[in-house]
């Protein structure tokens, strides 16, 4: 089984839209998928939970919710409630959840809340590979060095785990020019370390989600199911 962990410590970057798109973009190509939300916020699961059919195969695994053929979740602890102040996290009983599953599937996906905290680090020390979302613009880069620094910190900390598999532009907009001299300096000072996918900036995704949906399933022929169909390739090949 293949993990690997959505994080970066500025929120609206599309961290939590990847996450979705990825399990699903995953389980749509064959592949025994597992998303975890471990955002307290509960956002990837209210947006998957519209994904489930009224009929799935008897294929339950322990402690995940089966949504589509394929497809499982483990929902937020805060989805529909709000956590009570200092709640915490049990990340060995996590760590034993996933001991328990790994036979069973071939990906698993984690989304984080938009910080490095307690929630944060248990999902990076879960898994094996971490993909940053960045937006293009001025206040994201900022931060990216401190979200790369970071997770060099983590893979030192937990061997073996949070292996650097990428930072992936996202909310592109080729039109800017600002843009195209922003994903240039990713080129020359992130070298392979930048995923050759782009995530485009596309109004498809705003209407998916008003909808319930994921992008496959509501404009499978728009940009952004074009842009996550070649990121889940990027991903299974790389």
């Amino acid at each position: 089984m293949r993990s690997i962990v959505l994080a970066n410590q500025k929120g609206g970057v599309g961290k939590t839209t990847t996450a979705i798109h990825v399990a699903h973009g995953l389980a749509l190509a064959g592949h025994r998928t597992a998303l975890f939300d471990l955002d307290p916020q509960g956002n990837a699961t209210i947006a998957v939970q519209s994904i489930a059919r009224e009929a799935v195969p008897d294929d339950a695994l322990e402690g995940l919710s089966l949504l589509d053929e394929r497809f499982w979740l483990l929902p937020s602890p805060g989805d529909g409630s709000t956590l009570a102040r200092g709640a915490t996290i049990d990340v060995e009983r996590l760590k034993q959840l996933v001991e328990r599953i790994r036979g069973q599937l071939d990906w698993l996906v984690i989304d984080c809340p938009p910080r490095l905290d307690e929630w944060g680090w248990a999902g990076i020390q879960i898994a094996d590979e971490v993909v940053v979302p960045v937006q293009p613009e001025f206040f994201a880069m900022h931060g990216l060095s401190q979200m790369l620094a970071s997770m060099e910190a983590a893979a030192r900390e937990f061997p073996g785990k949070a292996a650097l598999r990428g930072v992936l532009p996202t909310m592109v907009d080729l039109r800017e020019p600002v843009t195209m001299e922003i994903l240039d300096d990713l080129r020359k000072n992130l070298g392979d370390r930048l995923l050759q996918s782009v995530i485009l900036r596309d109004t498809a995704l705003v209407e998916a989600s008003s909808f319930g949906q994921s992008v496959f399933q509501h404009s499978p022929q728009s940009k952004a199911a074009r842009c996550y169909a070649d990121l889940v390739k990027e991903l299974e090949h790389g």
